[in-house]
């Protein structure tokens, strides 16, 4: 009876300590050095990616994902470019598949797909949304050999992206920007990376910091983040709010929320799921 009333003590003390989790946050992810990519690594900050200083296993691409086919999130879904068999004799991407999970993206499994109507995205070409305002942006080229991308479509929601009814179009004025330079963007800042070297095996030297897609247009950089990564050009990179992600794996059996320490929502979580199991 003792050890019982002690052990009732204990989880009053710690429901009574019960707060809330600590609200998300964005981390930044790239894929590995390889293509087709097989993995990401993530990142609490820019400057920590750009200098790969504590980066942590993001998670498996299972089956690998080649380098034609880009991968982008609207703060909701993620969603991969890619093409069927017109696209690809054609050279470009013709295809949405939209996924309700980053590990639905990861393994490739259950996702919706929209053809493109109408039109076709040239292999290294992007798709940025913002999750904070839900502008969207296509970049594009003249044509598939050209090595610099000349601007993009602005969309104001993703059935006008895959319908190819954009509310503006407009060149990248006051810049030149390589087709591989990649474009991701989160809570109201876009991102674009800087390359040097031969087109179609350049080096990302550095990372571009814009305010708004009028600043990303007319090539007004905020800040620019030195990169000693060494990554490829042909890297991609997703800038994502955390709850989105799934909890890291813990090497403590208790640590049911994954947040490094067995603690008060931890015993919270296994209140709420009490009971027997179902069948």
């Amino acid at each position: 009876m003792t050890r019982m009333s002690s052990a009732l003590a204990s989880i009053a003390v710690l429901l009574g300590g019960l707060t809330s989790s600590a609200s998300a946050e964005i981390v930044f992810l790239r894929t590995d050095g390889f293509t087709p990519y097989t993995s990401w690594i993530k990142y609490a900050s820019l400057p920590a990616m750009a200098t790969d200083t504590d980066g942590v296993f993001g998670g498996n691409i299972a089956p690998a994902i080649p380098a034609k086919d880009a991968m982008f999130t609207d703060g909701t879904y993620f969603y991969r470019i890619t093409a069927d068999a017109v696209g690809d004799a054609g050279q470009y991407n013709n295809l949405f598949i939209r996924y309700n999970s980053f590990e639905d993206l990861n393994s490739n499994t259950n996702g919706e797909t929209f053809p493109m109507q109408g039109y076709g995205m040239y292999y290294d070409d992007d798709i940025v949304v913002d999750n904070q305002s839900g502008r969207i942006l296509r970049t594009t080229r003249y044509d598939p050999n050209s090595p610099v991308t000349i601007g993009a479509y602005a969309y104001n929601s993703f059935a006008d992206l895959v319908a190819n009814t954009p509310f503006y179009a407009g060149g990248f004025s006051n810049q030149t920007v390589a087709f591989d330079c990649k474009f991701w963007a989160a809570d109201g800042k876009w991102y674009r990376t800087n390359v040097s070297g031969k087109t179609g095996s350049t080096v990302v030297t550095g990372v571009n910091v814009y305010n708004s897609t009028e600043d990303l247009y007319n090539g007004v950089v905020a800040e620019t983040i030195k990169s000693t990564l060494g990554a490829p050009g042909s890297m991609r990179f997703v800038a994502v709010d955390s709850s989105l992600l799934p909890p890291p794996p813990s090497n403590c059996p208790g640590d049911i929320d994954g947040d490094g320490e067995v603690g008060a929502s931890d015993l919270s979580i296994l209140l709420t799921n009490w009971g027997v199991c179902p069948k």
